[in-house]
């Protein structure tokens, strides 16, 4: 056979391969697969909420401070009209990503979301820990630099209050392949009223490429625990060696007052996400619907609980824990590489694949101390919540 027909088929099997690569990796994950048909129809969306959705984004890339209201009142209505329900939304595709939104009833007030939630003093993933790892504002960001304070002025946002930041974030491992990436967003917040009620707007937009995604794994989502591997690659699916990024993501997530109940507040996400390898989208709507359940249940357990602490002593002891010198950080994490290594030992796949990772005590050795704080940030949230914990007491006390 001649080297040009050896390349031509070379060829045609990695093609074949390609290929084949998006049903190798969700078949058996019990979610979806690309050979999957939507057996459920996309909504259309009416006129007015699509329009809004490009006002939002379009004003997010600008520079301007005043927000026309108007351009977004059809968006809200149609959120304040959705009926409740648990049942997955699939939206039209944006900029090719793949979307879907779903719908939220919070039992608790706008002004205590605000608190925790969009609160520069307290980290993203303290209040998301079940979907971001580590997070952080970019500390010339407008919305970090003001120490801003939106509840602050609920009682005046007759003129729509804007502000706007950048930030990264480390998402924590997908349920369907593993992997978990850091990226960096445009973010804008929006504080207003409609027909009299407070509605509070987040919307976000992935700047770049995200870095190349690592084998993670959710060891279990109700005690918001994961495995980070610092390995790249997947950790499912049978293709543990393709390097995949998050080629882009864009959500606004709308808060408004109940309307039959001022102390309940209606969450309605919109999320689309393009994410796979080679150029390829392998995300689908049921994908971004899992993940954003997972978010839905970790963030309203912690909104509607009673035992999380007041948001000045959470504040506080966020800034006790990033003061913490080198040496007194690393004697806790030590603790906690151990404690990953006892369960680690007895998990199937993390005693399978990552015993280099995590034997001897070395699991945490390359964190970063972003990642080290992050860690004992959320052992102390976790505790807060009744989690079961992997460090001293001493550290998590309220």
């Amino acid at each position: 056979m001649s080297s040009n027909s050896f390349r031509t088929i070379f060829r045609a099997v990695a093609v074949a391969m390609v290929a084949m690569v998006p049903f190798l990796f969700f078949a058996g994950e019990g979610e979806c697969s690309l050979g999957d048909k939507d057996k459920d129809k996309k909504v259309t969306l009416p006129k007015q909420v699509d329009a809004g959705l490009d006002y939002l984004f379009d004003f997010m890339s600008g520079s301007g401070a005043d927000l026309d209201a108007s351009k977004i009142a059809g968006l809200i209505k149609y959120v304040d009209d959705t009926p409740p329900t648990d049942k997955i939304i699939k939206l039209p595709k944006r900029d090719s990503a793949n979307g879907a939104a779903m719908r939220m009833q919070v039992n608790a007030g706008l002004k205590r979301i605000l608190e925790y939630t969009y609160n520069p003093e307290i980290p993203n993933y303290a209040i998301y820990p079940s979907v971001i790892r580590v997070s952080g504002w970019s500390p010339d960001s407008q919305f970090y630099a003001e120490k801003a304070q939106p509840w602050k002025f609920l009682g005046d946002c007759a003129t729509p209050r804007v502000w706007r930041g950048e930030e990264f974030e480390v998402n924590t491992p997908d349920s369907f392949g593993g992997a978990y990436y850091r990226y960096d967003l445009n973010r804008l917040l929006v504080l207003m009223k409609y027909e009299g009620r407070d509605v509070f707007l987040s919307v976000s937009k992935q700047l770049d490429k995200s870095s190349v995604g690592m084998k993670g794994l959710v060891v279990d989502d109700n005690q918001w625990n994961y495995f980070y591997s610092g390995i790249p690659g997947l950790t499912s699916g049978g293709m543990g060696w393709m390097d995949t990024f998050m080629y882009d993501s864009m959500s606004v997530n709308l808060y408004i007052q109940d309307k039959n109940d001022p102390e309940q507040t209606v969450s309605y996400l919109f999320k689309w996400l393009r994410a796979g390898w080679a150029g390829l989208n392998v995300v689908r709507p049921k994908h971004i619907f899992e993940g954003s359940q997972r978010f839905g249940r970790a963030f309203t357990a912690l909104m509607e609980s009673e035992t999380l602490p007041e948001p000045q002593v959470f504040a506080e002891k966020v800034r006790e824990i990033e003061a913490m010198p080198e040496q007194e950080l690393d004697h806790y994490i030590s603790e906690y590489s151990k404690q990953v290594e006892h369960f680690a030992a007895k998990h199937p796949v993390l005693s399978d694949e990552f015993p280099e990772v995590y034997e001897n005590g070395k699991y945490a050795d390359k964190f970063t101390r972003e990642e080290r704080i992050g860690v004992l940030v959320k052992e102390y949230v976790k505790q807060a919540m009744g989690k079961q914990c992997l460090i001293y007491e001493k550290v998590v006390s309220n």
